[in-house]
């Protein structure tokens, strides 16, 4: 059974992945919300550790202990994010400092954990949840962009690094998904948008394939609406 650890865990794409791959995998979610971790924890097999990816500290503690009590991790799903969206003059530096050390700094943290302990067993697959923001740019995301583009250039890069080690690393770059993410952020989810369904049977898909398979990169995106 593959041990599969989940950041961003408690709600949104982290929670429909940990409710579905908790039935036949060993799932370890990781988010800051120990009350929502729990809620997830009781309804399903998935087990919980509170860890803010900003934490470079907390990430590698709560990594050795995940390592310690499941003795190797499988597959990572680098799903923890937060999104923002206004002029760059309008939007103060604590915000822009907390998406950026989120989206890319946080995301890097737990990856350098994660390959550490797969290094070792010479095996695992990393897939960092990117977006389709870290492929294209828009005028009120200049922040949101750049927290994900530069987690793009990490992930091409980590995945030359890592095939050393026998590690598979996967950018997944969604289009919109119908979660929480923006009315946390005081935004509106305007036209189509994908399922978290849509977003779990992407992984799936991935993780059904032998270590032999590499997948670079892989985009899904909600269709067009027909014109009438």
């Amino acid at each position: 059974m593959k041990t599969i650890v989940i950041t961003g865990g408690s709600d949104g794409i982290g929670k429909a992945l940990a409710e579905d791959l908790s039935a036949d995998c060993t799932v370890v979610i990781l988010a800051r919300n120990e009350e929502a971790l729990k809620e997830i924890a009781k309804r399903t097999a998935a087990s919980y550790f509170v860890c803010n990816v900003k934490n470079a500290e907390q990430v590698k503690t709560v990594f050795e202990d995940i390592v310690a009590k499941h003795h190797r991790i499988d597959v990572l799903i680098n799903n923890a994010g937060v999104i923002v969206n206004g002029e760059l003059v309008d939007t103060p530096d604590d915000v822009i400092e907390n998406v950026i050390t989120t989206n890319t700094l946080g995301a890097i943290y737990v990856a350098k954990a994660t390959l550490k302990a797969m290094k070792t067993q010479k095996s695992g697959r990393i897939i960092n949840v990117i977006s389709q923001a870290g492929r294209s740019a828009k005028a009120g995301r200049s922040i949101y962009n750049a927290s994900k583009w530069a987690l793009t250039g990490f992930t091409k890069a980590l995945e030359e690094e890592a095939g050393d080690y026998g590690v598979l690393v996967t950018g997944f770059y969604p289009g919109t998904v119908h979660t929480e993410l923006f009315a946390k952020a005081g935004l509106e989810l305007n036209g189509n948008a994908l399922n978290t369904s849509d977003i779990v049977g992407a992984i799936r898909y991935i993780l059904s394939l032998p270590d032999t398979v590499a997948i670079p990169e892989l985009d899904i995106k909600p269709s067009w609406t027909p014109k009438s």
